[in-house]
């Protein structure tokens, strides 16, 4: 289950750190919101709704194979992308998003904390540092 846990934490990162940027920038471009702690939470909800959306699937596989069972000696899949094949054709593709608001409930509020505290440190930091 090594690889797959890091394919995730892969997706995450990437997710989160995409989506906030583009959302805060979003944001302050509307007129709207100021660079500030509403802002920022804002931003943040939206970053966790799409690392949601982008995780999951490969949340999914993780968790398949970290579970999986062996059948007659043989493991009951070869790899990542035959998981989300059986998956897909015996449960459907919606199936690969199962469990997305408690998912979302435990990732938008890590989501939200991450970056309300980034930016309160960078802000900290550009005052008494630089």
């Amino acid at each position: 289950g090594c690889i797959p846990t890091m394919a995730r934490a892969v997706v995450v990162n990437a997710a989160q750190l995409a989506s906030y940027s583009q959302s805060k920038q979003f944001l302050l471009d509307s007129g709207r919101f100021n660079d500030d702690i509403f802002c920022h939470f804002c931003a943040s909800m939206i970053s966790g709704l799409v690392t949601t959306a982008a995780s999951m699937p490969v949340d999914i596989v993780k968790t398949r194979i970290q579970n999986m069972r062996t059948i007659d000696g043989k493991p009951e899949y070869r790899n990542g992308l035959d998981v989300l094949v059986k998956v897909v054709r015996l449960e459907g593709f919606l199936s690969l998003w199962k469990g997305f608001t408690p998912y979302y409930a435990r990732l938008g509020p890590h989501t939200v904390l991450t970056f309300i505290f980034l930016e309160q440190m960078n802000k900290w930091y550009r005052r008494l540092v630089l």
